[in-house]
């Protein structure tokens, strides 16, 4: 176990987050289409911002209502539905577009990650500062293989337990929920306002109803189970 072994894997998983995210950069989010996407968003919302401002302009009078006031409201209501229903399509068709780098970004790392498996299997790949508890060792032991006669001071240094030995999973684990973390907030494209939702929006999506229909799932279950979350 040396410092260098970890200053590996840390820099390899850094540099490996930075290639996915440059290349999403320059072959989806800096193309015409993506760009398409964001601005028909934009468009859209400010479609439906400015139709939920209306009401407050609509003549009503609660003393004397008229049909005039009741086909109005009812115009209302279709305008909002229509505009509700295009915000979410372009919400959903921007979401798509960060899918396949997200695909393909576990991919490369599920490639590195069994890479240095091979390389650093049963091996000591670092010393914890404290004996972790029964959960985290089996994550953090995890296939070291530990000689006949292996001698703990001369060989990773005095520590106070064995069991203080760390593999190459607790520390991928640990660059992957901090290194690549930062790499992708860094160098990575931040999803547009309104899209926080992603995909599950499709269940209000006009298109995504007739789909899932098609597929004999009812929409409504999945918009009641999307209210949990």
């Amino acid at each position: 176990m040396t410092a260098s072994d970890i200053g590996y894997i840390v820099l390899t998983v850094a540099v490996t987050q930075a290639l996915c995210d440059l290349t999403a950069n320059k072959l989806v989010f800096s193309t015409d289409s993506y760009k398409d996407a964001v601005s028909t968003l934009e468009r859209m919302r400010s479609k439906r911002d400015k139709v939920l401002a209306q009401p407050a302009a609509a003549p009503q009078t609660s003393s004397t209502p008229s049909k005039s006031n009741a086909k109005s409201m009812e115009k209302y209501k279709k305008r909002l539905k229509v505009a509700e229903e295009e915000f979410i399509t372009a919400s959903n068709n921007v979401s798509r577009m960060f899918i396949m780098p997200r695909i393909c970004t576990s991919a490369v790392f599920f490639l590195l990650y069994r890479i240095l498996n091979t390389e650093y299997h049963g091996k000591i790949v670092a010393l914890l500062p404290f004996e972790p508890w029964g959960l985290i060792r089996r994550f953090s032991m995890r296939g070291i293989q530990f000689s006949e006669g292996f001698d703990v001071d001369s060989t990773i240094g005095r520590i106070q337990s064995i069991n203080q030995a760390c593999n190459f999973l607790f520390v991928y684990i640990l660059c992957n929920m901090s290194v690549k973390f930062m790499v992708n907030l860094i160098l990575g494209i931040k999803k547009p306002r309104g899209t926080e939702k992603g995909l599950l929006d499709v269940v209000d999506d006009p298109r995504g109803k007739k789909i899932l229909e098609g597929l004999g799932v009812d929409a409504e279950e999945i918009r009641e189970f999307r209210k949990h979350l």
